[in-house]
């Protein structure tokens, strides 16, 4: 619409102009040289207007002759460039593909049409990891460490691949200076606090979580677990050698996770070792409190060697109010009724649990003890038939050969980093593996057999012992009686 009215004004103008210009003739003269000239001021005009247009063309031919061979080298570079974006694309949509060979190819394009030396290394890099040429990928990356913009990122690279192929020193070294240069290099504490933990090495491991804690990498929550378990796989390491550095090292872990039974019960046993039974009981109360473990009810009862079966039972009635509605307080209670011969109040703190949903083997263990105590033997069968084939619990009475509960290899603690550290679950490693599956259910060994009414006269003499006859199988099974007929008959022959 703007053009229009433009237009349209422009040619308003020029016919006024004309209007005006014929209604007011005129002449106009020049003298150039010598020579005078003399014409109509229109035809001046015009000339005037021509001679600007050429004057304006020329300039322009001149300007394009002198500024051409810029203009021309500007068109091939922008060309080139072009070409080279066009080689980088593609090769890296081939090295997400997989496609080696095609990421190969367009990698040595882009790197032939760019003069960007290490986009083009990076480029190589990845092109050559994508075509399984590792040690071409190795080449580049190392390449890559000589520029100190690229550094970082050619040691995740050379982390990367060190990983793949297990090398875990290589991985530490790796990411140890990426760590150091790059303060928020998320995978640089990842490399290195998983490649110290495969290692072993739970010192290290602690000094990285923590610069991990003050860079905020890591939800405080799995920061404090993590260390928790670390601190206890090192306080083992440590048991024999440096009892005391071991002692402070489980007390720190049971501060950071409290319901990290294995630290726990770590601590109160290094505690009570040193006859601080005061602070060994308080470690074990604050982890009960914070979560149940069957292991923690262990060795709280198990706290002072020499107290008797009754104060150890008060114990862990003690221990047991501390979460009174938990499913293991419950457990304790009802053991401990069974013990006593409170059938009435063990049936009601197992009824709940044996009601809701299908019971374990070991609630089925302990009906069937209800049942026996009750002197319901045909009841107590029948727990212990539902008790062979209900699900397992894990069995945290498994020790290993020095008597301590959590007997985790290496292997198991590096994984329990992890599982406890960012899921908050207690592994049992080898109830996993089903080593231990024939002691799944420890509490049938405490039934006895069924009693059996004697058979009649069934006193051995001189002993006053009790025995069962079975009845007694005949010794010849008979014939039909056909063929006894025929027998019959061969006998009468042979008597007459």
């Amino acid at each position: 619409m703007i053009r229009l009215i433009l237009a349209v004004a422009f040619a308003i103008f020029t016919a006024v102009l004309g209007a005006f210009l014929a209604l007011n003739p005129g002449r106009a003269s020049f003298e150039f040289l010598g020579t005078e000239t003399e014409m109509p001021f229109v035809l001046a005009a015009g000339g005037i207007i021509v001679f600007a247009f050429l004057m304006v063309v020329l300039w322009w031919a001149i300007y394009m002759a002198w500024s051409s061979p810029d203009k021309l080298r500007n068109f091939v570079t922008r060309r080139r460039r072009e070409q080279g974006y066009d080689a980088l694309e593609k090769a890296l949509i081939a090295s997400a593909a997989g496609d080696g060979e095609t990421a190969v190819r367009q990698a040595a394009r882009a790197d032939a049409l760019l003069d960007r030396p290490a986009l083009s290394r990076l480029l190589a890099a990845r092109a050559a990891e994508a075509a399984g040429n590792i040690d071409g990928a190795q080449a580049h990356y190392e390449a890559l460490l000589e520029d100190g913009r690229t550094r970082v990122m050619a040691r995740r690279g050379l982390a990367q691949l060190a990983h793949e192929r297990g090398d875990h020193n290589a991985t530490a070294e790796h990411a140890q200076d990426a760590f150091n240069r790059a303060k928020g290099a998320r995978w640089a504490f990842d490399a290195l606090f998983d490649a110290q933990i495969a290692q072993g090495r739970w010192e290290e491991a602690l000094d990285t979580l923590n610069e991990a804690e003050r860079r905020k990498q890591l939800p405080p929550d799995r920061i404090l677990r993590r260390r928790a378990v670390i601190m206890t796989a090192a306080a083992i390491k440590l048991e024999d050698e440096q009892p005391e550095r071991a002692r402070d090292l489980a007390e720190a872990a049971t501060r950071a996770a409290p319901d990290f039974a294995p630290a726990a019960t770590l601590a109160a046993r290094l505690l009570t070792a040193g006859r601080r039974f005061k602070k060994a009981s308080d470690v074990l109360e604050a982890s009960w409190s914070a979560a149940p473990h069957p292991v923690t009810a262990r060795a709280y009862r198990e706290l002072r060697k020499s107290d008797t079966r009754s104060k150890r039972q008060e114990r862990l009635k003690t221990l047991a109010d501390l979460q009174p509605e938990h499913r293991e307080s419950r457990l304790i209670r009802a053991e401990i009724a069974l013990d006593e011969g409170e059938s009435s109040t063990a049936e009601g703190l197992l009824k709940p649990l044996l009601d809701d949903g299908a019971p374990s083997a070991r609630l089925c263990a302990l009906a069937a003890r209800l049942a026996r105590l009750k002197d319901e033997d045909e009841q107590a069968r029948r727990w212990m038939t539902r008790a062979a084939h209900a699900s397992v619990e894990a069995d945290w009475s498994d020790m290993d050969e020095d008597g301590r509960p959590f007997p985790y290899t290496d292997d198991d603690w590096k994984r329990m980093v992890y599982v406890f550290g960012d899921e908050a679950r207690l592994i049992h490693p080898r109830h996993e593996r089903y080593e231990i599956a024939a002691e799944a259910v420890p509490e049938t060994a405490l039934l006895e057999a069924p009693r059996v009414k004697p058979a009649s006269g069934g006193v051995t003499p001189g002993s006053g012992t009790q025995y069962f006859e079975a009845p007694r199988q005949p010794d010849d099974p008979g014939i039909e009686s056909g063929d006894d007929d025929e027998l019959n008959g061969e006998d009468a022959g042979r008597a007459a």
